[in-house]
């Protein structure tokens, strides 16, 4: 094979690299195929050229001295000593005077409830300690006024009950069971049974059948209480009273604290979501507590340990049951309180409800022990 046929069939790796241009004028500028004549070459050059201006700016910036001078920034509620609300997301919010008015209104509140509550207990232990006809006017004052509020209450959500059969009804069980016992209570609630199922069967009244309901319904749920006037007149019955309330309140007292400590799992979300169950266990243990130290207290006799946990069973079933039983009927009810006749607290059947599930249980337990 001649030189010339072996050049032309030379294999690719025996091909001799191609010459580079020497000059700007000698470099090869493709028009015809669309191209940019600006090759990587170029590039790289131009871009290492302006990083390399770039880095003696910065040397020689740092080299040199720049005069420092102070900048002044006025920052918006620094001079009134609170940062609020609109200082951070730039839309208007409560002013320093807006707060002020709403920590003096929660003071006033906090004093308005332990103003209330002191009078309340105030009328409580004197009625008790002058006892009879007092401490029976006392207690069918609270029903009567419960009774009311229950009235009021389904009255607002468009019903309309009997309200003056059950306030009489409420008055004249108060009467025959300071003067007969609470063998009188079933005949006065059949006897409110007879009087609505006449005005309804004479009177021509729109929803007769929720209507009668619910006035029969308000005067048995407030008369539970009425074994508390028997339970005052009993020869230890101021202990024995003192006792159910220290033992109720403290329940309450304790699952509150120690729900809202600790509490995680709700007690019953449905019917009130606040409730959980180390709430309850809190109060149960203060409840015993309570009831072994009272256990030990001359005033309580004659309760003893063993009776203390009874009692501590009794009120750790019953109060969480009057609870939840008033809090189904505001929840039908769509309410928070059925009144507001307690400044500070709500309504009386808001402070009772407990009490209307523990006095009936407890007042059997204290006849069986035969603490009456």
């Amino acid at each position: 094979m001649s030189d010339e046929n072996r050049r032309r069939f030379s294999r690719p790796w025996e091909e001799a690299p191609p010459e580079e241009p020497t000059s700007e004028d000698e470099r090869p500028i493709h028009e015809d195929d669309g191209e940019d004549p600006f090759d990587h070459v170029d590039f790289f050059g131009a871009t290492t050229s302006e990083y390399r201006r770039l880095a003696e700016e910065v040397a020689q910036a740092s080299m040199s001295e720049t005069p420092r001078q102070a900048v002044a920034a006025a920052i918006p509620g620094v001079n009134s000593g609170l940062v609020t609300f609109e200082d951070v997301t730039g839309r208007p919010g409560i002013s320093e005077e807006e707060v002020e008015r709403e920590e003096q209104a929660r003071s006033s509140d906090l004093a308005l409830r332990v103003g209330t509550a002191l009078v309340l207990v105030g009328l409580f232990l004197g009625s008790l300690l002058l006892g009879g006809v007092w401490f029976t006017a006392f207690v069918g004052l609270a029903m009567l006024v419960s009774v009311g509020e229950f009235y009021a209450t389904v009255r607002g959500a468009g019903f309309a009950p009997v309200a003056l059969f059950g306030l009489l009804a409420v008055v004249g069980i108060t009467v025959s069971v300071h003067r007969t016992g609470l063998a009188s209570v079933p005949g006065w609630i059949a006897a409110l049974v007879v009087s609505v199922a006449l005005l309804y069967s004479v009177a021509r009244r729109r929803r007769p059948l929720e209507n009668a309901s619910l006035t029969v319904l308000g005067v048995a749920w407030v008369a539970l209480l009425a074994p508390a006037i028997p339970l005052g007149s009993a020869a230890n019955g101021v202990g024995l009273v003192l006792l159910l309330v220290l033992v109720t309140a403290g329940f309450d007292v304790g699952a509150f604290f120690v729900g809202r400590a600790f509490g995680r799992r709700p007690l019953a979300p449905r019917i009130s979501p606040r409730k959980t169950v180390e709430g309850l266990v809190g109060g149960v243990a203060t409840t015993f507590l309570l009831a072994a130290v009272a256990s030990t207290i001359p005033l309580f006799d004659p309760l003893d340990l063993r009776g203390s946990v009874v009692l501590t069973g009794v009120v750790s079933i019953m109060a969480p049951l009057g609870d939840a039983a008033e809090s189904v009927v505001k929840r039908a009810l769509g309410v928070k309180d059925m009144g507001s006749v307690l400044p500070g607290h709500g309504g009386m059947l808001d402070r009772i409800d407990a009490f209307l599930f523990v006095v009936p249980a407890a007042y059997l337990f204290f006849s069986a022990a035969g603490y009456l």
